[in-house]
């Protein structure tokens, strides 16, 4: 869905913004708003070849290892979402290892570039996720909070920290630690919900861990917001005002679906199909978005409800 007003930008005033990990699910829905907006985009990736021919309106594709390329191209923003997917596979050693350092070298080499740029881009804005809080029950938890003491916590503070060394270089910095995104065309949403389509969904666990969750328009007018206003920097939550009990989210979608949700999985099945990544979906965070709503940001779907009944109906 298109968040922008449908008049383009004027050309001369049309931002170049570059994009790391936008073949992903949450970078298509991106472009297809910058595009909407007027703006070009360059897209630097992995597999500048395999990207050329799914991406549409490319302004320009470059791989991560020509990044230093760009050093005399005026880029207004720049865009952080690269990382291998959590979900992908079992968390042995060598899966996490290749998570960390998927989020890490692409960081660093983002850094390495605006060092090099004699001019800077605006506005650096990077990813993390709520993980960063680790297992918090039912306690509201805000952006001075400190990393837990997991992998995930681990990962996402360093991810984090990487991307604010742009600060020191004078580039304005905004990272948004994002909640379970909430979209018609998210791998994650099609397996949450499988189980409810074939009639044996439920709680996962007990049910009432908290899930801090963000509609994918909301996340993009984010990211949107992080390039318009200028005053934005730091670190804040990326998920609605309203988080919400597994239990309860699972069964506003399996009403809308018509479907029951009373099978609960046990705890000790999920942690042995999925081993460490089960900490995922069984750990409980309240992040609270306290803080960009008081930056003046807005949110069109505060309750999963409504977030539910956008992209199933």
């Amino acid at each position: 869905m298109v968040l922008s007003p449908t008049i383009k930008n004027d050309i001369n005033m049309a931002k170049t913004i570059l994009i790391t990990g936008a073949t992903g699910m949450i970078g298509g829905h991106l472009i297809r708003e910058i595009a909407a907006r007027g703006d070009k985009y360059i897209a630097v990736t992995t597999n500048p070849e395999a990207a050329q021919k799914k991406l549409k309106n490319v302004c320009r594709v470059v791989g991560i290892n020509d990044i230093l390329s760009l050093r005399n191209e005026k880029i207004d923003a720049m865009i952080n979402l690269a990382g291998a997917n959590l979900g992908s596979k079992r968390w042995t050693e060598a899966a996490k290892k290749e998570f960390y350092d998927s989020r890490m070298d692409v960081t660093n080499s983002l850094v390495k570039l605006i060092a090099e740029m004699e001019i800077k881009p605006e506005v650096l804005i990077s990813t993390s996720g709520v993980d960063y809080y680790g297992n918090t029950g039912s306690k509201d938890m805000y952006e001075d909070a400190p990393p837990a003491d997991s992998y995930l916590g681990r990962l996402t503070n360093d991810w984090e920290q990487a991307a604010l060394k742009a600060e020191t270089i004078g580039v304005r910095t905004v990272i948004f630690r994002t909640g379970f995104v909430m979209a018609a065309d998210s791998e994650a949403v099609k397996k949450l919900l499988m189980p409810v389509k074939l009639f044996v969904g439920g709680p996962l666990g007990s049910g009432k861990q908290y899930m801090s969750w963000i509609h994918i328009n909301d996340l993009i007018a984010l990211y949107m917001f992080a390039i318009d206003n200028g005053n934005l920097q730091g670190i804040y939550n990326a998920s609605a005002p309203n988080p919400q009990t597994n239990a309860l989210f699972t069964k506003h979608a399996a009403k809308l679906l018509k479907r029951p949700a009373f099978m609960p999985v046990p705890s000790f099945v999920i942690k042995a199909v999925l081993g460490e990544m089960s900490t995922v979906v069984l750990d409980g965070r309240r992040a609270m978005p306290k803080k960009i709503i008081d930056s003046g940001f807005r949110f069109k779907f505060e309750n999963d409800t409504d977030a539910w009944k956008d992209i199933l109906v």
